[in-house]
């Protein structure tokens, strides 16, 4: 709790400074569907939809280019079976976007970077499950587009990718997590 707070304060300061007087700003809330892979041969994963919400803002860098950050509560579910079980992992992050965004117009872009993700909390649903080592923070690389469809109102979709190992359950490694999304957006431009 003691780093959402920390992180919400952080960036609280960061758009109420006079210094970013073009910045455009807003919340975002959506679905995603997560999915990944588990290095035993024994197990399979399954996708499962999540939510994400948080504010954003897209600061000016030079002409049509912009950095685009935020605040974002992303959940990272996923199901596991093996022996006819099913384990629901649920994983739970404080992200911060930093992507370079290209606009082609001021109500539509296209942006490429990476999302600092902050493990918050984690849980599995079996009796006995354990889950370590978990990754944080988690860096997947994210590409999107984001566009307005009224003066305050828009949709932003993208995809995300995660290489390489998330977190342990059971003695077997959680990796390669993706995901893709659609969230509506509320601007305060």
């Amino acid at each position: 709790m003691k780093k959402l707070a920390l992180s919400l304060l952080v960036a609280s300061g960061l758009f109420s400074s006079a210094a970013f007087a073009d910045l455009n700003y807003g919340v975002e809330l959506g679905v995603r569907s997560q999915s990944g892979d588990t290095d035993t041969a024994v197990a399979s994963t399954d996708s499962k939809t999540a939510m994400q919400f948080g504010v954003f803002g897209i600061m000016p860098i030079s002409g049509a280019w912009n950095l685009r950050t935020g605040l974002l509560y992303t959940q990272r579910p996923l199901i596991v079976k093996s022996a006819g079980l099913e384990n629901n992992i649920d994983m739970n992050y404080v992200d911060i976007p930093l992507n370079i965004m290209y606009k082609f117009e001021d109500y539509a872009g296209v942006y490429l970077g990476v999302n600092l993700g902050i493990n918050m909390d984690k849980k599995c649903s079996l009796a006995g499950c354990t889950m370590s080592d978990v990754t944080s923070p988690l860096i997947p690389l994210t590409v999107g587009a984001a566009f307005k469809f009224a003066p305050n109102f828009g949709v932003n979709f993208y995809f995300e990718s995660a290489s390489g190992k998330v977190v342990t359950v059971n003695n077997s490694d959680l990796k390669n997590y993706r995901a893709i999304g659609a969230n509506l957006i509320l601007t305060f431009d």
